[in-house]
């Protein structure tokens, strides 16, 4: 399922018939593999095969991505550092709206932020209160990422206090989802390095499936988005016990470095100050 998602990136279409011979197998076992596709909101079943999604639902380069609901992912971002104190170690993915609550994160002191975005990693590169930890890894350009097995290696070894995700969409069954496994399998680590897990993402992300989970449900302590995501779903992750901030675009500006008013409210368990990290 994967390969056929690779080949719809360059390919508006593709045939059961041509897929079968790609992959040496039968034409009932690629119908089946397209109808769960199809079913997550992958691709879309056309007569005789399927068809890519409209561009948004594509893996699209970093670049682009970054230009997609920048309103939005600037106000998660405001409302996402407004979380993070100084002193603290927290962990980025390599989303565009972490790319952006880095931007907002410059002015913070004694900051230890882990990540594995080369471009979030060099937007703080300059940033004198802030120390970056790269994972390492194998680079993946679509993302500007870097994935792999040096960069697990490094993280089971790490605490964070928090982490901040984007996802390609989310589930009550299945939690945060995204599509590429080798990014998956780095999220998956980074998130168990974390003490708190929160999510960010616009609300074009909540009506989305993807492949794969990287965080369960019960995993997630946070979600912090805007303000139309569907109200319904919001309620519904609110009342599974995760704190959904959800913020007007343009939202937080005149809140000065604490935290934006009415966006936040700290759970009732969540520890005021988060326990230091520790890195090895």
């Amino acid at each position: 399922m994967q390969l056929v998602l690779e080949l719809l990136e360059t390919r508006g279409g593709i045939r059961v018939s041509e897929l079968a011979e790609e992959f040496s197998v039968s034409e009932v076992t690629v119908r089946s593999d397209l109808a769960e596709l199809a079913r997550q909101g992958l691709v879309a079943r056309v007569r005789g095969g399927v068809r890519a999604l409209q561009r948004p639902q594509s893996e699209l380069g970093f670049d682009m991505r970054l230009r997609l609901q920048p309103v939005e992912k600037r106000a998660i971002a405001r409302a996402a550092a407004a979380m993070v104190g100084d002193g603290e170690a927290i962990a980025l993915d390599c989303s565009t709206t972490a790319y952006y609550t880095a931007l907002e994160l410059k002015g913070k002191k004694e900051l230890v932020v882990v990540t594995n975005g080369l471009l979030i990693a060099a937007a703080l590169a300059e940033a004198p209160g802030i120390s970056v930890i790269l994972t390492g890894g194998m680079l993946r350009r679509a993302a500007m990422s870097l994935v792999g097995d040096l960069a697990t290696d490094v993280l089971r070894t790490t605490r964070i206090n928090m982490g901040f995700f984007g996802a390609r969409g989310l589930s009550f069954e299945r939690g945060l989802m995204d599509l590429n496994p080798e990014e998956v399998r780095l999220k998956q680590e980074l998130a168990s390095a974390c003490e708190r897990v929160i999510g960010i993402f616009d609300h074009t992300k909540w009506s989305r499936s993807a492949l794969l989970s990287f965080v369960p449900a019960e995993g997630v302590h946070a979600i912090v988005t805007d303000a139309d995501a569907p109200a319904d779903l919001v309620e519904g992750w609110r009342d599974r016990g995760v704190d959904v901030v959800a913020v007007e675009p343009g939202a937080g500006r005149e809140a000065g470095p604490g935290e934006p008013r009415g966006l936040h409210r700290r759970a009732p368990d969540a520890p005021a100050h988060p326990a230091e990290a520790r890195t090895a």
